[in-house]
Order: C-alpha cells, then structure tokens, then sequence
C-alpha cells in the first residue's frame, strides 16, 4: 500500500479555512500530476499556484536577493524527504555567489555538490511582501557576473593575441579563471571555419575532405578442440575510420597526431569481451590522415601469403549495405506479392478505402498494374463461371430409385 503524501502548507492553510477539493479559492489549483483522486495523492501533495498568480509573487534568500515567482513555474526539488516547492514557501535556486560555507540557507540542503569546474549549491527562498526590484534581485547577480565572465574572456584572449577558440575554451566557477585547451575532435564536431582561418592558430583550415584511417590487428589461440587447435589466428581490418563523415583535412591531420590515445581507447572498448573474455590481442596500426583511403596491395598479398587475413572496412561496409538493401527488397517483393495475390482474390475496389492494404496498393503497384491485376481476376471470374461441371449420378436420386 503507498504511504500517504503529507500536506503542503499551502493545502493546509486552505483546509483550515475551510475550503475542500471541490471548493478553493481561483489562485490555486489541484496538481494535475497526480495518480489518484484524493486531494494529497499528486507530487506537490494538495494544491499549488496557477502559474498566472505565481509569476506575480517575490521570494527572497536569506541573503535578501529577490527571485521572481515565475523562476519556480517548472519542475520542483525533493531531498532528504522535503519537497522544496513555493507551496511549502520554500523553493530553492542555485546560489549565483557560490559561497560554500553559508550560514543563512537551510542547513539540510549541504554543502556543495559537483566537479571542480562547476559546484551547485542550493539555496532556500522565502515568500517576501517586498515588491520586486531588478537592483535588489539574483537576475542582476547573474547579469553582473556574465558580464565578468565576459571581460575576463577578452582579457585573456589579448593576452594571448587573439590565438583563442571559443569552442576550446573552459570557465572555471570557483577560480574564476578561463582556461583553454585543445581538442582536434572537437574541431572537427563544431568548427564553423572551414575554408577561413583558425581562431586558435590563425593558419588557414583547408576545404579539402579527408578523415582518420588506421588499421586494427587481432589476434587469438584457437581453442576448439579441431585439428587446430593451438594455431594462432591473425587477421587486420584496414582502413577503419576515425569519423563518420569527412572532415576538413586540415583537421584530420591534428587528430591522427594528437588523438592516438582516443583512437586506442575506442578499439579497446569494441573489442573489451574479446580481450577480457577471450583472451585476444587487439593492437592498433598505421594511424594515418588521407582525403581517401589509400590500399598496399603488394603488402595485403604478403599478409595473406603469411596466413594473415585481410579485410578492408570500406569493402566491410560497403557488403553490409548490400545485404541490407538485398534483404529490403526481398520483403518488399514478399509484401507485393502477398498483396497482389490479395487483390486476386478479393478485388481492389472491395479493399477497405482506408485500409493498410488499400494505401499499399496506391503506393507500390500504380494504376496501370492494380488495373492489370483487376482484368486478371475478372478472366479468371468469367472462366469459374463458364467451366463445365462435372456431375454425378447422385445428383438426380430419381434415376438410382
């Protein structure tokens, strides 16, 4: 049986005044979010703000910051057994000082939670008669503190001459310091200057396509009882892209530099059963940047005449998506025809106008064919109908008697 929600202290106030489910004032209503049909049986535990009358209301931190009402109109917090909510005259915002050892929040909510980069400290807010003053209010906290950020942001990129990238940069919330880092991979989801300069090194990013190609070695000990078993199985898939799609090659020439130990632990980790289950070696080779993926063929040959197994996933995926159309097309075939012989049977005008089958006529067969099919039928109605009968003595008993 589920335990019973406590009242807010919003719902028993109106209780006490008399009100009912069926009878409360116009600024509050029942919490539609609810999973039964007493009042308590819903997440806030009874009534809660319209969102019109919310939004008119001013809370206030202990700190004296003003929050409009209309910042908690979505979503609500419940810890250590408290739903936080404006309808317990409690409802918590992130702490736009970030001031971990403050004593004038409500000693539940803890002390930081988070990473080093950013740490979200809650603090409680109260229903205040004071009306709403930008001046006085966390908005222009937080207005003030973007614009820092801001400022902070262009005095670093001049001390470094402008060789700045946004995508590269990070801001620290407790230090307060910007910090940059770089990541060819994330040049490669976000740039937006291909063709143009780079913002971080300022040398030309060049239109040319290409990608990130390197080959992928496994190798195991058969052991399956055959005569076999013992032998060293080796076998290399060449030509295995870093990225989907081509990328500036400008781009994949940093990222087959600077990204090895990404591109070892992406094959490590598609490989994990096979290493750690199984006992196989999985090596990565000849990480390289190229506009297309170039073969040896002269060395696949010697591979292969040293008992190594070749593949090529371009060849690899390129078969995978044959198959996949081949195997397409046979369920299509299998669907036309299983409709066709439908319409053979039953008619096309006798199919449901907006049926399934009706649709897939319309769409897969076309009109000559459906009329095609309709002639067919109709042949084949006549010729039932004009067939000789084959009759039995039986049928005229008078003759036998």
């Amino acid at each position: 049986m589920k335990m019973r929600k406590e009242y807010n202290l919003l719902t028993k106030h109106l209780l006490a005044e008399g009100y009912t489910a069926d009878n409360y004032p116009d600024y509050v209503r029942i919490c539609r979010s609810g999973w039964g049909k007493e009042l308590w049986q819903n997440m806030v535990g009874g009534f809660e703000y319209t969102k019109e009358h919310l939004s008119k209301m001013v809370f206030k931190t202990g700190c004296g910051l003003l929050v409009e009402g209309s910042r908690f109109s979505t979503g609500h917090m419940s810890y250590m057994g408290i739903d936080w909510i404006p309808e317990n005259n409690n409802p918590v915002i992130t702490c736009p000082y970030r001031k971990d050892d403050c004593n004038l929040r409500n000693p539940i909510l803890g002390s930081a939670r988070g990473n080093i980069t950013c740490q979200i400290l809650h603090c409680d807010c109260q229903q205040t008669d004071e009306p709403y003053s930008y001046d006085k209010s966390m908005r222009k906290v937080i207005d003030d503190e973007n614009k820092e950020i801001r400022r902070k942001y262009d005095a670093f990129s001049e001390r470094v001459k402008e060789h700045v990238c946004y995508w590269h940069m990070r801001y620290n919330y407790c230090t307060g310091e910007w910090r940059q880092t770089y990541d060819p991979l994330v040049c490669a989801k976000n740039c937006q200057n291909i063709g143009g300069i780079c913002s971080l090194t300022h040398k030309p990013i060049s239109k040319k396509r290409g990608n990130v190609f390197y080959d992928v070695k496994t190798s195991y000990i058969r052991q399956d009882g055959t005569l076999f078993d013992g032998e060293e199985v080796i076998s290399i898939e060449k030509g295995v892209r870093l990225f989907e799609t081509a990328k500036s090659i400008s781009i994949c020439e940093q990222a087959a530099r600077r990204c090895k130990e990404h591109i070892h632990t992406l094959v490590k980790n598609k490989y994990s059963k096979e290493i750690f289950a199984l006992g196989w070696n999985v090596a990565v080779l000849n990480i390289r940047s190229e506009q297309r993926e170039s073969r040896d063929l002269i060395q696949d040959l010697q591979d292969i005449q040293s008992g190594i197994k070749i593949t090529h996933a371009s060849d690899t995926q390129k078969n995978q998506k044959e198959e996949k159309k081949k195997r397409r097309q046979q369920v299509r075939e299998a669907k036309i025809k299983r409709l066709e012989k439908k319409i053979l049977e039953d008619g096309y005008y006798n199919l449901d106008e907006y049926s399934l089958d009706r649709i897939h006529a319309d769409k897969w067969l076309g009109e000559e064919r459906i009329e095609e099919l309709e002639q067919i039928r109709e042949r084949k109605l006549k010729e039932e109908q004009n067939a000789p009968v084959q009759m039995s003595l039986f049928d005229f008993p008078e003759v036998l008697s």
